[in-house]
């Protein structure tokens, strides 16, 4: 476990910017300690540091008055109203008479540091766990590609970089002609493997920067970053060709020979940021792609 320490706040919030401690300790008589600790659980990354501030000063006097008592309930609750997970009068051995006193403060800042490391072990499970979900979320489960939701968080994004950076941005749709013959023909677990082989046939013959995602039922679209109009219509063509050109090797006794048809359309300086129109001039060249005869590449 590795421990800092720093002379103020000012020096805690800069050492913040590097590091996400589990646990911070405040000295609570200075008063900027209270201050850092609000703004520290104002801010989302940083909720779950467990935060104690200590109030290392003079034992109060015996018997504790009530005037003592209301005090340090107040600090108490001023605390916990800031932010902080704890507040602790641990003043120091020498102010302290009778070592049993020492040892019950000493285990109650021991029991909070440990109370400190549980809640922030059970976080970071919860943290991944969320994380696989929402992974899982936008995945499509049967071709592994990025799922629609997955495309829908991501257009608006690439058409906001693209816009800032002055990058051309281009998008295909594309549908696997006579689908539904396959799954009556053949049945939907054959269906599902052509949906599986095509998938995979996306991903190896895709760029780094060439995104593909699986729409719904046959259909996919792919989002090409930097590229041009001409550049997408040819990408759309090489790929066409390797469809036809290539059967779907189910068995050895079954093998497919199926056709793509794709729609394509290039991001204008009109088209809102949600990419709706982008996508629509896109799906619009794939039913004139469908309606001429399929197995080829419309852009417009």
């Amino acid at each position: 476990m590795t421990a800092w320490q720093v002379p103020d706040a000012q020096a805690a919030t800069e050492l913040l910017d590097s590091e996400t401690p589990d646990i911070i300790l405040l000295q609570a008589a200075q008063p900027s300690n209270w201050e850092f600790c609000q703004s520290l659980k104002q801010q989302r990354h940083h909720l779950w540091c467990y935060t104690i501030l200590l109030d290392e000063r003079n034992c109060p006097p015996e018997p504790i008055s009530e005037e003592v008592l209301l005090r340090q309930v107040g600090l108490t609750t001023t605390a916990l109203e800031v932010g902080a997970d704890a507040y602790l009068w641990l003043p120091s051995a020498t102010t302290v008479e009778g070592t049993a006193s020492v040892d019950h403060l000493n285990r109650a800042l021991q029991a909070h540091i440990r109370t400190a490391f549980r809640r922030n072990q059970a976080y970071r499970e919860l943290s991944q766990a969320n994380d696989l979900l929402s992974a899982i979320a936008l995945v499509d489960p049967l071709t592994q590609l990025g799922n629609r939701r997955a495309f829908d968080w991501e257009l608006p994004r690439q058409i906001q970089v693209t816009r800032e950076q002055n990058h051309p941005l281009s998008l295909l749709i594309i549908d696997i002609d006579f689908f539904k013959q396959v799954n009556d023909d053949h049945g939907h677990l054959v269906g599902d493997q052509v949906l599986r082989m095509f998938a995979d046939r996306l991903r190896h013959h895709m760029r780094f920067y060439e995104t593909p995602f699986r729409y719904g039922g046959e259909e996919f679209v792919v989002l090409l970053q930097s590229t041009t109009a001409e550049d997408a219509e040819q990408l759309a063509e090489r790929l066409r060709r390797l469809i036809n050109d290539t059967p779907f090797v189910i068995s050895k006794r079954l093998d497919l020979p199926l056709t793509i048809s794709i729609g394509v359309a290039t991001l204008a300086a009109t088209d809102d940021e949600h990419g709706k129109e982008l996508i629509r001039r896109a799906d619009d060249n794939l039913l004139r792609a469908k309606r001429t005869g399929r197995n080829r590449v419309i852009m417009g």
